[in-house]
């Protein structure tokens, strides 16, 4: 079944989910996380400043692991631990098995589809967050190429201001095969082929290694919480939030 929207108070960061399952291994179908980085970057957009006071937010869109299967909760998945770190609002939209292509479990994708669910121009958002690129991997490659290129126009049309981040495909288990890494590469350059300047952050050429459930895939609680830190890091390294602004 699926749950509409998912809303909790985090002090200065608040989530709202697009789909309730968590806590859950979800062996049947597939999905990950990740970033293949390939060639040199394009001069970054950082995200525009806010007015006094007011906290940026952070827009994911994604498949299982963006909608928190391996944690408790909505409070406890990484989207929602990185906003409250760095001090920021956090709105997901996620269906597992989803991708830039996969419909997902729920049918409520591909990506395209479920940013529609967050109204990225009403929203206005410092980033868009893409984790997607696992359940595309059969697909061939000029098909998942396209489908890239589409979804980063549509955010660069919907919401003009906002930076890019993506994290494509993560290994199932300790080595990626190759259409794994070709997928990977492929969602990378077709991202900056529209976008040279989208941030890129890629478990899979970097080895994440983080607790997962026992399908070998998913984070699991403290999973969860590493990937959080990361992005955390790896955020106020690029620029993207500033050093020192943690959530309560």
């Amino acid at each position: 079944m699926i749950v509409a929207i998912f809303v909790a108070a985090l002090g200065v960061a608040s989530v709202a989910v697009a789909d309730g399952r968590f806590g859950s291994s979800v062996a049947g179908h597939r999905d990950t996380l990740s970033a293949n980085a390939i060639g040199e970057p394009g001069p970054r957009r950082l995200p525009p400043p806010t007015t006094a006071g007011a906290e940026p937010t952070l827009a994911v869109v994604g498949a299982s692991i963006a909608a928190g299967t391996g944690a408790p909760g909505p409070e406890q998945a990484w989207p929602a631990l990185l906003a409250k770190a760095i001090g920021w609002k956090v709105a997901v939209s996620a269906d597992p098995g989803a991708g830039y292509l996969a419909l997902g479990q729920h049918r409520r994708g591909p990506i395209r589809r479920l940013m529609d669910g967050l109204d990225l121009k009403r929203l206005h958002p410092a980033m868009v967050l893409v984790e997607a690129g696992y359940n595309d991997i059969a697909w061939p490659t000029s098909v998942v190429n396209a489908a890239v290129q589409d979804s980063i126009r549509e955010i660069r049309t919907e919401s003009p201001t906002s930076s890019i981040g993506l994290i494509t495909v993560f290994p199932h288990g300790d080595r990626p095969t190759p259409e794994m890494s070709d997928t990977d590469t492929t969602i990378v350059a077709a991202a900056r082929s529209i976008d040279p300047g989208v941030y890129v952050f890629d478990p899979l050429a970097m080895h994440w290694d983080f607790p997962r459930l026992p399908d070998r895939l998913h984070p699991d609680q403290l999973g969860h919480q590493w990937i959080a830190d990361r992005l955390t890091t790896e955020f106020r390294t690029m620029g993207i939030a500033r050093q020192g602004r943690p959530g309560p």
